[in-house]
């Protein structure tokens, strides 16, 4: 993907905070930092993420007090931030899956701590593990991507896709990431992602698309592997 398509985040510092085996604070440890003004995001169970511009030894004064006032250590960890296929709202990090369904009504934050449980435990996609539970339905996944990330939502079984085009990426990966590459529109390929927000499936599609322009789609998470049985890895495209 060209330089004009990757849009790098904010140029705010990333945290990541592992409160251990103490799940059942995860919520309490991203509200206490949302109060302080700081972007936060469950990203696990026991895995808080925060982005912000405050300078270290503020933030880690902020993890001492908490971990002194709940009783319950919290290791803290500055990450290298990564660039990303989707620019994020301004003065926002990324927008995560659960916390966009939560949003809208669709997820209770008890639903979405047990769905990422098994997530991890499984290394299934959040999206996956919300659909193999009849949590949420495909349409209100995908819509609900859609209209958060202002991306297309497509209709992969009735638009059809472009076997040549998808040929572009192993169909390994693709399945692996639920993510399918679609059509040419101009001189850029469109790509539809079932979670478009996984840093998985960006990060893969990236891996061999990364001096192509990509528009990236949502689409149902049927539909994509729907697409893929009908593809058969082009000679010479690896994993």
């Amino acid at each position: 993907m060209n330089a004009q398509n990757v849009t790098s985040a904010a140029p705010s510092r990333r945290w990541r905070l592992e409160l251990s085996d103490r799940a059942d604070l995860v919520f309490s440890l991203r509200d206490y930092f949302r109060r302080l003004g700081l972007v936060a995001e469950v990203e696990s169970p026991t895995l808080v993420e925060l982005r912000t511009e405050k300078p270290p030894s503020e933030i880690e004064e902020y993890v001492a007090e908490w971990a002194r006032v709940n009783g319950a250590p919290l290791h803290a960890e500055q990450v290298r931030q990564e660039p990303l296929l989707l620019p994020p709202p301004p003065g926002m990090g990324p927008p995560r899956l659960g916390e966009l369904l939560i949003s809208k009504g669709y997820l209770t934050e008890e639903q979405l701590a047990g769905a990422l449980t098994e997530s991890r435990a499984t290394s299934d996609l959040l999206g996956v593990v919300l659909l193999r539970e009849e949590l949420i339905f495909e349409d209100e996944l995908a819509r609900t991507l859609s209209e958060q990330l202002d991306i297309p939502y497509i209709s992969v079984m009735r638009v059809g896709i472009n076997v040549h085009v998808a040929q572009m990426i192993p169909s390994a990966v693709g399945k692996a990431v639920a993510a399918i590459p679609v059509r040419e529109i101009g001189d850029k390929v469109q790509v539809a992602f079932a979670d478009p927000t996984d840093p998985q499936a960006l990060e893969a599609v990236d891996r061999y698309l990364h001096k192509i322009e990509v528009s990236v789609a949502v689409a149902e998470l049927s539909d994509i592997r729907l697409a893929w049985r009908g593809v058969k890895d082009a000679p010479g495209v690896q994993a």
